[in-house]
């Protein structure tokens, strides 16, 4: 198609807006294929798809970037108000653009240079964006254009941008995608005795009479080097691999945030907030009769329950403080994926007037499933304690409708960040009063599988 833009003539010529969208409609599209065909937009991609594939983003190229402080929650609320004033929306399809990134996890906690540009957060509004839902695929093209030029030559030279982005789009439907096959893998674990030093040491914290912590959440990192490592390649893998998850990608410059996360923070409706209790865990069993004595066993589990119950105590405090009439909380079940279950409580509310999508995920992160109880102390003790940065891992990641107050941010956990060739993979654990140190560092590792075999590329 051609994009049409003579009904709005008038209107672009005559206004002092400055951010243009325009909206159209696509067949549907094999996701994950199509972002496979994304590769020559390296450094400037996202990737967005919920568990139950009821929607999913990707956005190419930058209309507007946002790194290290700008990320903070005001400043992030202060563009979505300026930018709904300078917004004209010039097609038929009222499809609204949005911002996509993640908050750094801790501001105060410890560095890790290899997070680069990404490490203390990064937001961006996409120029290309395709948005697909259950029965419908939507391309969103941006422009950015400040006033002061004639009203025809800025009508015209906004004409020739739109153009240009359509034409993008057709190029990269028509591309080949990206060739995928396994690849071997070095893997190394970073700093494993240190790790189980630091467990022993927060399970004495906590067992002081006098000490107010309850549970803290460490977390381990794990050095990954391959050939070829790409993230088209990953995304389709983890797609493959991992259902019911957000599978999720944040490229820019040269670091890439990509993960498959079963959490989610919060999704904020016109009406609702919804958010998610998930904690302790357990691996799948290797048969249908093991899996099931697993599935017992940890529902059964005091310590795993009691920290599955911290985290349900917290957020539904937090989440009443947002929300009016009475919580809905579902019944503790299990959250099945691929390597491990974790117990699991969903928790919804009816939004309260003038409450903002950031101040509930402000206020939610970090849960005590990725910070620990209480919050303040938790990260305090982290920030102390922790000599590698987490850069985004255990962050809120997603996105934040432009026009509206909605959106959605998951948990960046089962994840890892890339550059080039080489990886660095996280993994946490919730460590309370009866944590066992080796039994720790064994669910760690069962943590770092799907993101080992989303880089592979082996399903074994």
């Amino acid at each position: 198609m051609k994009i049409n833009l003579s009904n709005w003539q008038d209107e672009i010529s005559s206004t002092d807006k400055s951010y243009f969208s325009y909206s159209y409609e696509l067949p549907l599209q094999a996701f994950g294929q199509l972002f496979a065909k994304t590769d020559h937009y390296q450094g400037a991609r996202f990737f967005w798809q919920t568990p139950d594939h009821s929607l999913g983003y990707i956005g190419l190229g930058a209309v507007k970037q946002f790194f290290e402080e700008e990320t903070d929650f005001g400043m992030i609320e202060r563009f979505k108000k300026e930018f709904l004033k300078k917004f004209c929306l010039v097609s038929e399809r009222k499809e609204s653009p949005i911002l996509f990134g993640a908050f750094p996890f801790d501001r105060k906690g410890a560095k890790e240079l290899f997070w680069g540009k990404l490490e203390k957060g990064y937001f961006v509004l996409p120029e290309i964006l395709f948005t697909q839902r259950k029965n419908l695929c939507v391309v969103t093209l941006t422009c950015y254009q400040e006033k002061g030029e004639c009203k025809k030559k800025f009508f015209k030279k906004l004409k020739k941008r739109f153009d240009s982005l359509e034409n993008q789009v057709v190029e990269l439907l028509r591309h080949l995608p990206r060739e995928s096959s396994s690849m071997s893998l070095n893997t190394k674990e970073r700093n494993v005795d240190a790790f189980v030093s630091l467990v022993s040491e927060s399970v004495e914290e906590i067992k002081k009479k006098n000490s107010t912590l309850r549970k803290v959440v460490l977390a381990r990192q794990m050095e990954v080097e391959g050939k070829h490592i790409a993230l088209e390649t990953i995304v389709a893998n983890l797609l493959r691999q991992q259902p019911n998850t957000y599978v999720f990608a944040l490229e820019a410059k040269q670091q890439t945030f990509v993960g498959a996360t079963p959490e989610r923070l919060v999704e904020a409706s016109k009406t609702m907030f919804a958010t998610a209790g998930i904690a302790g865990s357990i691996p799948r069993g290797e048969n249908q009769l093991e899996d099931q004595k697993n599935s017992e066993k940890l529902l059964k589990d005091s310590k795993n329950s009691y920290e599955h119950q911290v985290v349900v105590e917290r957020i539904k405090k937090q989440l009443e403080n947002f929300t009016q009439g009475e919580l809905f909380v579902s019944n503790k079940s299990l959250l099945k994926n691929r390597d491990i279950q974790h117990l699991f409580v969903a928790v919804t509310g009816a939004r309260k007037e003038q409450v903002s999508l950031l101040d509930v995920v402000r206020e939610l992160h970090p849960t005590p499933a990725l910070g620990g109880e209480p919050k303040v102390d938790a990260l305090h003790w982290l920030a102390e304690k922790e000599t590698a940065g987490r850069g985004l891992y255990g962050a809120p990641i997603g996105w934040l409708d432009l026009t509206e107050d909605i959106g959605e941010f998951a948990v960046g956990i089962r994840s890892g960040v890339f550059s080039g060739n080489q990886g660095l993979l996280y993994a946490g654990c919730g460590i309370v009063d009866d944590s066992d140190p080796e039994a720790e560092r064994l669910e760690t590792m069962l943590k770092f599988q799907p993101m080992i075999r989303g880089v592979k590329g082996n399903d074994e």
